[in-house]
């Protein structure tokens, strides 16, 4: 293999992943150089890293088989050197190995650590309590107030370590993996650590507890073979470091993707993906150690395409292990929890394989379900590109994760209008929150429809309650759900509709009937989204949960906001008519309610007419569906005529004309409102003798709205939408006014 110059690595790991990139890019096993110049080799592909964790020819024991500090060329003065002189178990070589792993692996079986659940448990629970008693709408820094002290309580405990010594027993093992330190900070570590450890083992030699560093004293007195004092300092070393600045990394990593991926998060809450779904993803992606020092060839070995001479440092490279394309494909960098082959080596492997696995696998999933059902509305308190690394190349992970334990904002925008005939402005405005029943929604998308003009504008009576924001084709999703709800959660798509419900108390609530268009319009005092409830044209709004209803898969919140009531409404008006299987169908008015219906008529495999007078709209009204356009009921007549009109257009004097073209025993569905005009029957169109029925059409139960986003999701039915951002209302409003928008304006929030 071509020899090229060694990746000389940053010892502030500004950017892990990167580094890991250039460093493969050289091939599977290629040389680094660390600091104090001293070369390595890094191994980034992770079948020559399995090869290499289980093969024997690589020893972990630098003091004996690191060549260069052996000969005395590498003096304690290397900035790693802690990683030679410790000794354990992950530093021991062959039957040392064995014999110093054997005392502690033991306590960290699966079923010993499964008993270890309650007491972690109620350690998250003690911190969740510390973080909910901070002062509300502050940052905190989750890694130092919850990553970081729920490993190293529970590691502290199992070794009985007392409190008031925790954090100087610890601080070590946090300066061991700072690569950015001096020669002179990294001895002054070793030495200080390795006293701090030796007075703790006496202190437990004169008072024995019921613990692990106890266990592993009474063990050495009664075998002074099984290991030396050093042997003993250095198990208890690797023990508190390990058990608790991986796990440390790893919660923190696994929030910080979830905050930054909020739909893998939905997942979790959907029962779609589980937290140990989330967990080896996360050691995957983001392995919390980077690149881990070392081992050391004990005779020169041809492996990854290269020799690696006896002697020469090698670190396993876990961050770029885990984003290897060989395994997990060119989007191997991407977090993804559905992925169905999560395998990394972030544990190690074979002999080298982390003894507590068990107990960090059991933490983490402990912590992060704990965490979110806690306190569902985390959130990030900076960007996430803020974020500053750890500052090492050992370990991966951020500096700090401030986040905002809830993140909901306090205020929002929205679209409010003053008073009758004002325009609509884009305002800020604070965010409701859910009540009883209720549900808030974090609109996506909502429809401007003409009853809002037309409300806006005077024709009926203008709202009471303040702001106004009008509006009522909100789609969105779920973000928290008030006293009552137990049959929508957060994360759910959601479409909300006019009608939320109605007193329940007054003569027509007592009829008992079901929720409909109907209900608004007799009901004494009904709940209605833009009339007597804020509307839908804002970032957030609350909503009456059972007048909500879920979206389905794979449509888009745009498609759906139309449908929450223009759709609605044209395909209630078809229902309302009630047509047979062989009638014809005609549909009045090609606008936003009546290029739908055309749609729902055709869906429904009705020979269908289109009334337009507007001939540009004809060849779209075909495309539509159609069977056929005409311009009048002259012309409808002249047609054959049909067994049902749905009158979708805004003009009852159409209507009235569109009565020359009604069969026999034909039905009339008005599905819209004229602001200015009246219906009438005039002496040329005998309703009576023709046994012809005008029927109203309004919105006819959930069941049915439900009916027709499925028939858009599934491609039977396609709104026609023009899609403005809400810092475009004011001209949205403006466009659909004058009847320029084709066909549905929908703002995007």
């Amino acid at each position: 293999m071509e020899r090229r110059c060694p990746v000389a690595l940053d010892p502030l790991g500004a950017d892990i992943h990167a580094e890991g990139s250039r460093i493969r890019a050289q091939g599977p096993v290629s040389q680094i150089e660390l600091p104090g110049g001293v070369t390595a080799w890094s191994v980034t592909d992770h079948a020559v890293a399995r090869e290499i964790l289980s093969d024997h020819r690589f020893s972990k024991d630098g003091r004996r088989h690191f060549d260069a500090f052996v000969e005395g060329k590498v003096g304690e003065d290397f900035p790693l050197i802690g990683w030679v002189l410790m000794e354990n178990m992950t530093t021991a070589y062959g039957a040392d190995h064995t014999r110093l792993r054997k005392p502690c692996a033991q306590a960290f079986t699966p079923r010993r650590v499964e008993g270890l659940r309650t007491a972690v448990e109620a350690i998250t629970t003690e911190l969740l309590d510390e973080l909910a008693a901070l002062p509300a709408g502050e940052p905190v820094d989750l890694k130092s107030r919850f990553a970081h002290p729920l490993p190293a309580r529970a590691i502290c405990d199992l070794f009985g370590v007392p409190a008031e010594a925790r954090a100087e027993m610890l601080r070590g093992g946090e300066v061991n993996v700072d690569t950015s330190i001096t020669p002179e900070e990294a001895a002054a570590n070793v030495e200080r650590w390795h006293q701090e450890m030796l007075d703790f083992v006496d202190s437990k030699r004169r008072a024995p507890g019921d613990d692990l560093t106890s266990d592993l004293v009474a063990a050495q007195r009664a075998d002074s073979s099984l290991l030396s004092d050093d042997e003993l300092v250095g198990t208890l070393h690797i023990m508190l470091a390990t058990g608790t600045e991986p796990v440390k990394n790893l919660i923190a990593n696994a929030v910080l993707a979830l905050l930054t991926h909020p739909e893998q998060l939905a997942l979790v809450r959907e029962g779609k993906a589980t937290w140990q779904d989330v967990i080896q993803e996360t050691l995957r992606v983001e392995a919390p150690v980077a690149h881990l020092p070392f081992r050391f060839p004990v005779e020169d070995v041809e492996i990854g395409g290269v020799t690696i001479p006896k002697g020469e440092p090698v670190l396993v490279n876990y961050a770029a292990i885990g984003r290897d394309p060989a395994v997990h494909g060119e989007d191997a960098d991407r977090f993804d929890i559905t992925r169905a082959d999560k395998e990394h080596l972030s544990f190690g492997h074979a002999i080298y394989r982390c003894i507590g696995q068990p107990l960090a696998l059991l933490e983490a999933e402990v912590a992060l379900a704990a965490l979110f059902e806690r306190f569902p509305h985390l959130g990030l308190a900076v960007p996430s590109e803020e974020l500053a690394p750890q500052g090492t190349f050992i370990m991966n992970g951020v500096a700090e994760l401030p986040v905002l334990l809830d993140a909901r904002p306090r205020t929002m925008k929205a679209a409010v209008v003053a008073e009758a005939g004002a325009p609509w402005e884009l305002r800020d405005v604070p965010v409701p929150q859910p009540g009883p029943g209720q549900v808030l929604i974090r609109v996506r998308a909502s429809g401007i429809c003409h009853n809002d003009i037309w409300l806006t504008d005077g024709h009926f009576p203008f709202p009471e309650f303040d702001p106004v924001v009008v509006g009522h084709e909100g789609a969105g999703d779920v973000v928290a759900v008030g006293p009552g709800v137990s049959d929508l959660k957060p994360g759910d798509r959601v479409g909300a509709t006019w009608v939320q419900g109605t007193c329940g108390q007054c003569d027509y609530c007592q009829l008992g009937l079901p929720l409909t268009g109907q209900s608004g319009m007799n009901c004494a005092a009904p709940v209605m989204s833009g009339l007597t409830a804020p509307g839908h044209h804002a970032e957030y709004v609350t909503v009456l949960a059972d007048s909500t209803v879920l979206l389905p898969e794979g449509l888009s919140y745009e498609h759906a906001a139309p449908i929450l009531c223009a759709g609605y409404t044209a395909l209630s008006a078809l229902r309302a008519a009630d047509p047979k299987e062989q009638d014809r169908v005609a549909v009045l008015g090609i606008g936003g309610l009546g290029h739908l219906a055309l749609q729902f008529a055709r869906a429904h495999g009705y020979d269908t007419i289109a009334i337009t007078r507007s001939s540009d709209k004809h060849d779209l009204a075909r495309e539509l569906g159609a069977s056929t356009v005409v311009s009048n009921g002259a012309e409808l007549a002249a047609a054959g005529g049909a067994d049902v009109i749905l009158v979708t257009g805004t003009s009852y004097e159409a209507a009235t004309d569109a009565l020359q073209g009604l069969r026999p025993n034909g039905r009339m569905a008005l599905a819209t409102i004229d602001p200015e005009g009246s219906f009438s029957i005039g002496p040329t169109s005998p309703v009576w003798a023709q046994r012809q029925q005008i029927v109203g059409a309004t919105h006819n139960g959930l069941e049915h709205l439900s009916d027709a986003l499925r028939l858009v999701a599934e491609g039977k039915v396609e709104p026609l939408i023009e899609i403005f951002p809400k810092e475009r209302i004011a001209e949205a409003v403006a466009l659909a006014a004058k009847g320029e928008v084709r066909f549905r304006a929908v703002v995007t929030y």
